[in-house]
């Protein structure tokens, strides 16, 4: 420890702590603007200035490290007058636009004044105006120059933790400015971080811009719902109307941090067309009925069902709250006596009992419930069949940051390039389902005859073998295959070899939905109990669909492996907003859209975290678990506690250790339960060149039905396009088409050349597939071979 002396009060720290940092951590106030604590040291704007006695010059607080016997100063009359010349100087060119500007009340700049500024100005002359007009960089931010302090903070955020390197200054001195960088601007991923950490109104929002005044505004603290990372976010309304959403640095492990979609997205709660009362298909019409007729006729109909011998398959969407997916497994065992519960209309290769015992072991026994950012100080990062960047935005931020000058850390095995490509030591295309290839050949249960694996295995073995700890984030793209079984067994199986060989692993999933954990924990798999208890009989397989399919959030019909089928005698859709499968509908009930009901969702990280409600429901009736309640009592049951607060002692008591995190990051994989001989992988070569497979998922804009509500989403999505590497010898212009066909059937879009795809390889966003071109994904197997077709605008 260091001992040191800060405005009269002796201190002992860590060695290597700066001044800033020793003075914050007492509640001393250190003036900042170029500094924030995940961003690089730049020490520019001299705001932090302190005195040190026996040194001529004050120095910058943010980059000095405290040294044994040191006595500081950091209000003291010299330092007082240095800042007010500082803020003195800065004022001599900043526009006084507060009355008009978004950030006025919330400013840095301004309240710094407001402490230590001076009151008036020694300076006289025209203030500099670099621009007449504010710049739209894209569809959400906009920037004023004249406001810009030149603290590089948007510039550091953009290349140091997002990535996008979109942001650059020019010139030199007074005429340094803000700029893009080429046509960085026009990639940008329209985060908005940079907005969020601009001390000015320089960078802001335009759906945000002229809408509000902070202190105008009502604030939620609640979590993101766009995917599983768990994001921390304020949102904002005035008189029930969303107006923003912002985060703070010191809330969640995101702090300030958000992606596009959860800064931006959360304007689809006023997006999409509700539903705003109970509905039941009489002659081929869905006619408004009262919610006692709607309970009724579907208590008929499971009663019918039931007495035909048929099956009852329930589906509920991963957005829904843990409390919500809880009574829903109840209603579906005890009332309906049906396991068929999914929770997911992507994930066919959970559809086998198989697949589901191994999700059990993995995802529930051995997944690690520990802060994110604790995993990542593992030696080595094996991210496998995620494309976090896009799916998982600032998850990819936070690992970005946490192998930012060790480049030797990561290995990037994935079915698309992402960002964090550039700083893995490895990286491999891998086609989804081959995970099990690639795990078998790296712990050296199997060979390799594909090249690229076994140039990939032969960088990344040494790292591992080297690493003393290892953080395995397993993607789930292969759950859409028939492979998902085998690579589960074998992402088990590797976490034991890493283990017995003496490494601390931590393995975390990466899902691209809310809470996809919790649904699983809750019980909503078939043949799995809440707390990932088996059931003691498996559940019957409904062949040739089930006789009443209950929908709960979810669009099964907008999915080639949604299990939807429409020779049932009753589909109930309860959702929120119409849909394709709410288009087939015999009973439709509303319910709350995200943002209007209570609850918690299960992140990724395992962290159980309470989501509120900004506003009430569009609609008069119960919500879902009093529906629930409703309809047990037509049954004749009863479920028990039926709203969020109650439920959560009736859930603990059933799932014994439910919420519980070690915030420690101690849980580390021990060995892996026996089940005998892991599958056989195949040794052979990919497929041949020409051959394509069409691989779908997430966009840096798009998560499911939710982000296609948002009309800000929809704005920054810029269309459909199939992406690929065309190969060698493509030289096709600018505006070039490709035309995707299978099954007899198919479709053209616009070409996006990536060359960081894998040869066959061919991208195309879920939004699109699931809306216009089911024909397309209408095989058995994912991906789905397609033939390739590229066009050029003369053809």
């Amino acid at each position: 420890m260091v001992t040191f002396t800060l405005d009269g009060r002796e201190m002992q720290v860590e060695p290597g702590t700066t001044i800033l940092q020793a003075a914050r951590s007492v509640d001393i106030g250190i003036p900042t603007f170029c500094y924030q604590e995940r961003l690089s040291i730049s020490a520019s704007c001299r705001m932090c200035l302190v005195e040190i006695e026996g040194r001529g010059k004050l120095e910058p607080s943010c980059a000095t490290a405290v040294a044994e016997g040191m006595v500081v100063h950091s209000h003291s009359d010299r330092v007082v007058e240095t800042r007010g010349d500082m803020l003195e100087i800065l004022l001599a060119n900043h526009p006084l636009d507060c009355p008009v500007c978004d950030k006025g009340g919330e400013c840095e700049l301004q309240d710094t004044v407001f402490e230590y500024g001076r009151g008036d100005s020694r300076l006289r002359d025209p203030k500099r105006v670099f621009r007449n007009r504010d710049i739209e960089l894209n569809q959400v931010i906009v920037f004023n120059a004249n406001r810009c302090i030149q603290c590089q903070r948007c510039v550091r955020v953009c290349e140091e933790i997002v990535g996008d390197v979109a942001l650059g200054t020019g010139e030199r001195g007074l005429d340094s400015e803000i700029t893009g960088t080429g046509n960085s601007l026009k990639d940008c991923s329209h985060c908005g971080n940079c907005i969020e950490v601009c001390p000015v109104g320089a960078l802001m929002s335009i759906p945000y811009r002229y809408k509000a005044r902070p202190w105008d505004l009502q604030r939620t603290e609640t979590i993101c719902g766009m995917c599983g990372t768990g994001c921390s976010l304020t949102v904002e309304t005035r008189d029930g109307a969303f107006k923003r959403v912002k985060s703070r640095f010191d809330t969640g492990l995101n702090g300030e941090l958000l992606c596009a979609k959860g800064r931006f997205g959360f304007d689809a709660i006023d997006g999409g067309n509700r539903i705003r009362e109970p509905m039941v298909r009489r002659n081929g019409t869905l006619e408004p009925v009262s919610w006692d007729a709607a309970i009724r006729f579907l208590a008929d109909k499971v009663h019918e069902v039931r007495g035909k011998g048929r099956t009852i398959r329930g589906q509920i969407s991963p957005r829904q709250p843990n409390e919500t997916a809880f009574l829903f497994q109840r209603l579906m065992r005890q009332c309906f006596k049906s396991s068929e519960i999914h929770s997911s209309c992507r994930f066919a290769g959970l559809r086998t009992p198989a697949a589901v015992e191994a999700l059990a072991e993995t995802a529930g026994r051995l997944a690690s419930r520990s802060p994110l950012e604790t995993v990542l100080q593992a030696d080595c990062i094996f991210l496998l069949g995620s494309n976090a960047a896009e799916e998982n935005p600032v998850s990819s931020y936070l690992i970005r940051a946490a192998v930012r000058g060790s480049f030797n850390r990561l290995l990037v095995a994935s079915s698309r390039p992402g960002s964090l490509d550039s700083l893995a030591a490895a990286t491999l295309r891998l086609r989804p389902g081959h995970e099990s290839q690639l795990l078998a050949a790296l712990t050296g249960q199997a060979g390799v005859a594909d090249p690229a694996m076994a140039e990939f295995c032969a960088v990344a073995a040494p790292v591992v073998t080297q690493a003393e700890s290892i953080a395995l984030l397993i993607g789930t793209e292969f759950l859409r295959t028939v492979e998902a079984a085998a690579v589960l067994q074998w992402v088990s199986a590797s976490a034991a070899h890493f283990a017995d060989h003496g490494k601390r692993v931590q393995l975390q999933f990466l899902f691209d939905r809310p809470n996809q954990l919790g649904l699983w924990e809750m019980g909503c798999l078939p043949g799995i109990l809440p707390g990932w208890r088996q059931e003691a009989q498996r559940p019957h397989s409904a062949d040739g669909g089930p006789g009443l399919h209950y929908v709960l959030g979810a669009d099964p019909a907008a999915y080639r492996s949604g299990g939807f089928a429409q020779n049932n005698d009753c589909l109930v859709v309860h959702a929120a907003h119409m849909s394709r499968t709410a288009e087939h509908a015999d009973v439709l009930l509303p319910a709350p859209a995200f943002g209007e009901e209570e609850g918690t969702f299960t992140s990724n990280e395992g962290r159980v975290q309470e989501i509120r409600a900004i506003r009430p429901p569009r609609f008069s009736g119960p919500e879902p678990g009093q529906v629930f309640g409703l309809i047990a009592g037509a049954l004749g049951q009863d479920l028990g506690p039926c709203k969020p607060a109650p439920l959560g002692a009736v859930i603990a008591a059933e799932i014994p250790g439910f919420g519980a995190f070690d915030a420690e990051g101690g849980a580390a994989v021990s060995g892996a339960k026996k089940t005998g001989l892991l599958p056989p992988v195949s040794t052979t070569g990919g497929k041949a060149a020409r051959q394509h497979y069409l691989i779908t998922g997430d966009g840096l804009f798009q998560s499911g039905q939710l982000s296609g509500r948002s009309r800000c989403l929809s704005g920054l999505t810029g269309g459909a396009y199939a992406e690929l590497n065309p190969g060698e010898g493509w030289a096709g212009p600018e505006g070039s088409l490709v035309r995707i066909s299978a099954n007899g059937a198919g479709f053209t879009v616009p070409l996006k050349v990536n060359p960081g795809f894998g040869d066959g390889a061919v991208f195309i966003p879920e939004w699109y597939l699931a809306r216009h071109a089911g024909c397309v994904g209408a095989g058995a197997e994912y991906p789905v071979t397609v033939e390739v077709e590229l066009i050029s605008p003369e053809g």
